[in-house]
């Protein structure tokens, strides 16, 4: 059954539109944050006569957690979780009034007779997706403004989602080639905007401008189509998300680590997973083992490859895995407790 998988969105009874965080939930509630609500004197984005104001105003930690003040005077939308240790915005499964499919929004974009000038691009590079990797064009979709109808041509992006290990494998393999022999109409940020990108990323977060540099150089799924930017999210099927409970996530203060990269398999996804293996412990509780690095903060998916080296910041939490009847440390990355979190990439000497 089609459950809730990362990069859905919901609209609630207020009119909020909420995007899905990840692809593991409990029964009666599903993770996601708060991006739009209505409000007459929103942005440009609108649907029918209503419009709307973005409520993450960017994408970082500080501007998740300026969402959960805002939802203090809708309780109904905070929630603790006790497997994750952490408060998080999630909505109710009673509370959801449209689920918004971004494979069904791409499909019904297929076999419209008009589409605007964004929708038949997004589309247009969907196929060439396809096309390249050999992934059917049901396994992908369209999120974002688009997904939701209010997107603006001219302002907003193209956002596309690829469902399942395989075919996301397969669609990185097809797209890095791609961007690095220009054999497509597909680009890396370049110029001014890249360089716009890396001050950005800088000043939100705790990189040097020649560290944002280097990330930027690593991401595959991002870049331009025709002019216009566009970003690709792998994303796991049912199945492949671990369950909700099936690991208890334990809190254990704040620690910095040097780490061998030994699986990077699932670093493409939301949460961003690496099995490493420690290296040193650089500041923080002394620790012997480390079984993987994992981030919520997107900006650090997929930096670092098998074999090459990392330095994390974040979280160390034990976690505790009831299928395998097993204990493990791990570093988390993109807390919403957390401050200058990170993962870098070592480059090698």
């Amino acid at each position: 059954m089609r459950g809730f998988r990362d990069r859905d969105f919901i609209r609630t009874p207020e009119g909020f539109l909420f995007c899905v965080v990840g692809s593991t939930h409990p029964p009666d509630r599903i993770m996601a944050y708060l991006k739009y609500v209505p409000r007459a004197s929103g942005g440009p984005w609108s649907r029918g006569g209503v419009r709307f104001h973005r409520a993450l105003r960017e994408y970082s930690m500080d501007a998740l957690r300026e969402t959960l003040t805002f939802l203090r005077d809708y309780p109904a939308y905070l929630t603790y979780f006790e497997a994750f240790g952490t408060e998080m915005s999630a909505v109710p499964v009673a509370r959801v009034e449209e689920h918004y499919k971004p494979e069904e929004r791409l499909g019904q974009m297929a076999s419209s007779t008009w589409l605007d000038t964004l929708e038949e691009k997004a589309l247009s590079l969907a196929r060439l997706v396809a096309e390249v990797s050999g992934v059917p064009l049901s396994e992908l979709g369209v999120t974002g403004s688009i997904l939701l109808g209010i997107h603006v041509p001219g302002i907003s992006d193209i956002d596309l989602v690829v469902y399942g290990r395989e075919n996301s494998a397969r669609v990185k393999e097809a797209i890095s080639k791609a961007l690095d022999d220009r054999s497509i109409e597909v680009q890396r940020l370049e110029g001014e905007v890249a360089r716009a990108w890396c001050v950005r990323k800088a000043k939100i977060h705790p990189l040097t401008l020649e560290e944002a540099k280097e990330i930027l150089g690593r991401k595959w799924n991002m870049g331009t189509y025709e002019g216009v930017r566009f970003s690709i999210h792998p994303v796991l099927k049912e199945g492949e998300a671990e369950r909700y409970g099936d690991r208890i996530y334990k809190p254990l203060g704040e620690i910095a680590v040097r780490a061998e990269v030994r699986d990077a398999s699932l670093a493409m996804f939301l949460p961003a997973i690496y099995g490493v293996e420690l290296r040193r412990v650089i500041e923080g509780p002394g620790l012997r083992e480390l079984r993987e690095i994992c981030s919520y903060e997107s900006l650090f998916a997929d930096v670092a490859e098998e074999g090459e080296e990392v330095v994390a910041k974040g979280k160390l939490e034990l976690v505790f895995d009831k299928r395998e009847r097993s204990t493990y440390y791990r570093v988390l990355v993109g807390s919403l407790a957390g401050r200058g979190e990170f993962i870098k990439p070592v480059k090698r000497s």
